[in-house]
């Protein structure tokens, strides 16, 4: 396993039992949605209703790119790439690029 930041985010699998740990740049993936791209280009308000919706939506497309990524690497761990605490030697991959073309492909579209 690996010890994460407190703040730290996992997107798929449990981090005090992985062994084959895989990263990624959270903002690429958000600017691959089009989630975040209705809240940028309808300048959608922090705080309100559809923000929230928008957002929530965003982050579980986001979830279930990463999930399908590392299940076909063979990753059984995602967390972003400055989470990581202490790695206990594991080797990371950095899976941002492959989760960016699941998402821009609508392969994990909800």
């Amino acid at each position: 396993g690996v010890e994460l930041k407190g703040s730290a985010t996992v997107y798929f699998g449990t981090a005090s039992t992985c062994s084959q740990l895989a990263t990624i740049r959270f903002e690429r993936l958000r600017d691959a949605t089009p989630e975040w791209e209705t809240i940028r280009s309808d300048n959608v308000k922090r705080g309100t209703a559809r923000y929230t919706l928008l957002m929530s939506e965003m982050n579980a497309r986001i979830q279930r790119a990463c999930r399908r990524i590392a299940e076909d690497l063979g990753k059984d761990c995602v967390v972003g790439h400055r989470d990581i605490k202490n790695d206990h030697g594991l080797t990371v991959t950095d899976i941002t690029s492959d989760v960016v073309g699941a998402l821009e492909s609508s392969d994990v579209a909800p």
